[in-house]
């Protein structure tokens, strides 16, 4: 099972996918979720990121099924300004 979190360090040493929040630069009423996981030593592969055009809701779920596919204990929230608080998550 994945555990979402609101600071980093909560993560300690683990690997863990950063959720960015932010408002659109287009449309400031929409909140989007953007993320991407990587492996790989110097040159990372990109395993799965965001898609552009989604809702915060349908890639803050997207993020936690890959978390969990690829064995990542930790998906950080990335959201300094509350656009997307614990309560209004799926």
């Amino acid at each position: 099972m994945v555990a979402v979190i609101e600071e980093k360090e909560s993560a300690g040493a683990a690997q863990y996918i950063e959720f960015k929040v932010c408002r659109s630069p287009t449309d400031p009423d929409r909140i989007l979720g953007s993320w991407r996981f990587s492996a790989g030593g110097l040159v990372a592969t990109v395993i799965d990121q965001s898609r552009l055009g989604t809702t915060v809701e349908t890639e803050f779920r997207h993020v936690l099924d890959c978390a969990d596919q690829h064995g990542i204990p930790f998906v950080w929230v990335n959201d300094p300004d509350e656009l997307f608080p614990p309560f209004n998550r799926p």
